[in-house]
């Protein structure tokens, strides 16, 4: 009896002391534990980064900048692919004996997929989750490599390149800082040869900063095909190049329907967009409430601007466009919107406030009609007006239109907008066979 309660307290003692340390290691390891406001916050998974809708950056600053970061601190917790220097898709790799040149194409910003996709033609494939994505285009004499994505940064690009097309964002100094460092890095590529950068630039036009970088200043680059009136422009190397469509807010490519030109339309005109304090927009607006037009034209302000469209509001304005006779384009911080060439995608006929804005653009050596030089100079159909007030006046005359005319002016404008962008690629191919390969394209 004396032993068996011996053995019960023993195990009981046990059983305490386990508990006992137990409980200390817990409040110990609580006590020195840092708390969440001082835990650094864990990296997004890949599902949260490609929602199609997050606010984040799908060109790469935010994933170069961390990985920057974590570098300098010796920290670095990025995983690549295998392929140090993106070498997928072989197809067209450096194989000079095949009678083509070759030229790789970075995109940095979101007019890389306009000039891919809308203006070239070309298509994409996808790498790790959307990381890289990729795609191969022949034309001519040239095999273009397109490589774009959060994973092409500078430290992982090809280093044997030699021709190159590299395409970024200079709109604000957060965009300029990121297309710094891939112009630093172009310098240090030992094998190249001649570069075009294509610019989204600044809208009021402050773009000198790029300047130095020019070959004629000293630089590694031969062209700038740049967006916006700006009187660098020179059609020798320095180009207007046009801002399309958006992109990076999922307006695709649409191959228009024939049978929808020919439907009548249930709206004369259409405005969706942000309606500023104190700028024409509000003319815009008090004109069409004024005229009581709401019944002929679709209208939908908002007070705020939204970079990011949802599937809804995104579907409405394409609705919008392709059942509008007209689309109204007021000026916003430039001349110059993407709502321009998304009408012209639907046949819906742009009528653009034709004045400058505030800022350095105008014209230039080669262009004396600003804005909108490049449009104007390929024959634009659009319907140009000076102040909204005009817009009952073009309205009377829209309504004595017959249905026959409105659908010719509709086929018009959707062929002139096609051979617009085929004008614009081979404006660009002439200048590379010229500069970059020396060849007479005459």
């Amino acid at each position: 009896m004396q032993l068996t309660l011996r053995k019960i307290l023993f195990a009981g003692f046990a059983i305490y002391s386990v508990i006992t340390c137990y409980t200390t290691y817990v409040l110990f390891t609580r006590i020195y534990e840092p708390s969440s406001d001082d835990q650094k916050p864990k990296p997004p998974s890949e599902k949260k980064i490609h929602s199609r809708h997050e606010e984040w950056n799908p060109w790469g600053e935010d994933l170069y900048m961390r990985d920057k970061r974590q570098q300098d601190t010796g920290k670095s917790k990025l995983k690549w692919s295998s392929n140090k220097e993106l070498d997928f898709g072989k197809r067209y790799h450096g194989n000079d004996s095949d009678g083509f040149h070759h030229v790789e194409v970075w995109g940095k910003a979101a007019i890389a997929l306009y000039f891919w996709q809308h203006v070239f033609d070309g298509t994409l494939e996808s790498k790790m989750d959307g990381i890289w994505h990729y795609g191969f285009k022949k034309e001519r004499n040239i095999k273009f490599k397109f490589r774009t994505g959060p994973g092409v940064i500078p430290s992982k690009a090809p280093s044997d390149t030699q021709f190159l097309v590299l395409i970024l964002n200079g709109r604000v100094q957060e965009k300029i800082d990121f297309a710094l460092l891939w112009l630093e890095r172009l310098a240090e590529l030992p094998y190249l040869q001649k570069v075009a950068v294509i610019m989204l630039g600044n809208e009021q036009c402050d773009n000198d900063w790029f300047i130095p970088y020019m070959r004629k200043e000293g630089g590694v680059v031969d062209h700038l095909f740049i967006v916006y009136d700006s009187p660098l422009t020179n059609n020798v190397n320095f180009h207007q190049w046009p801002l399309g469509v958006a992109a990076y807010r999922g307006f695709n490519k649409v191959a228009m329907p024939s049978k929808q030109l020919y439907q009548r339309r249930h709206y004369m005109c259409n405005f969706l967009g942000t309606v500023y304090a104190n700028s024409s927009r509000e003319t815009l607006v008090s004109v069409i409430e004024k005229y009581e037009l709401q019944d002929r034209c679709f209208v939908k302000a908002r007070a705020e601007w939204e970079p990011n469209e949802s599937d809804q509001t995104r579907v409405q304005y394409e609705l919008a466009l392709s059942e509008s006779d007209l689309t109204l384009c007021p000026v916003g911080i430039n001349t110059e919107c993407y709502r321009i060439y998304e009408a012209c995608v639907y046949g819906s006929v742009p009528v653009i406030e034709d004045v400058m804005t505030p800022g350095r653009c105008g014209n230039s050596s080669s262009c004396h009609n600003s804005p909108l030089c490049l449009l104007k100079s390929k024959g634009a159909p659009f319907i140009f007006i000076k102040n909204w007030n005009e817009l009952t006046e073009i309205l009377k005359r829209e309504a004595q239109l017959t249905q026959r005319e409105k659908i010719d002016r509709r086929i018009a404008l959707v062929e002139w907008y096609k051979n617009f962008r085929n004008t614009m690629k081979n404006d660009f191919l002439d200048t590379l066979q010229k500069s970059f390969f020396s060849e007479d394209v005459t």
